[in-house]
């Protein structure tokens, strides 16, 4: 086995380096620094979206809430009743009260009586003598429509439901 002299090693000067790993250390520091930025950038706009998703999901349900909550008979009633716009504006105390997390959902709902129609054909059975053809039965026609907000977004949804209600012929002037 030969031994080693320590002597004998040279080593290269400090003079005669050029520095190059620094300089490409340098280059790929900055090309990860992009990457990273970059990343940042693209959650930042991930978490936009999904929260611009969420509002407008959150809409979506308080407008169909509220849809639900007053389509029923007594708001049409109210509706009918109301010479001569024959249309009202549910009070906000009869609408769901919805706390989200960015501010509280705001619900408007008008019911509208839109006259006496022909009646769509149904499978529903009717005597001869509350037919349609022998003139015992006109249908009325209500439309109720939902604007919801959600406070400090500007998500929105406006619903509208189409409601028909069968009734006695013998007023009705159809349209």
């Amino acid at each position: 086995m030969k031994k080693i002299n320590p002597k004998k090693i040279t080593s290269t000067p400090y003079s005669t380096q050029q520095g190059s790993i620094l300089l490409w250390s340098m280059v790929i520091l900055l090309v990860l620094t992009l990457v990273g930025l970059s990343a940042v950038k693209t959650a930042g706009i991930g978490t936009q979206v999904t929260g611009n998703s969420l509002f407008s999901m959150l809409v979506f349900q308080g407008a169909e809430s509220a849809l639900g909550k007053t389509a029923n008979i007594h708001y049409v009633k109210m509706a009918v009743d109301n010479i001569p716009t024959r249309e009202i504006d549910v009070p906000a105390g009869d609408l769901p009260d919805e706390d989200a997390s960015k501010g509280a959902l705001t619900s408007e709902v008008n019911v509208a009586w839109r006259g006496y129609q022909k009646c769509p054909l149904t499978s529903i059975a009717l005597s001869t003598t509350v037919a349609a053809q022998s003139g015992g039965v006109a249908c009325q026609y209500y439309d109720i429509g939902a604007k919801t907000g959600l406070k400090g977004t500007g998500a929105r949804a406006t619903h509208m439901l189409g409601v028909v209600k069968y009734a006695p012929a013998q007023h009705a002037t159809l349209n």
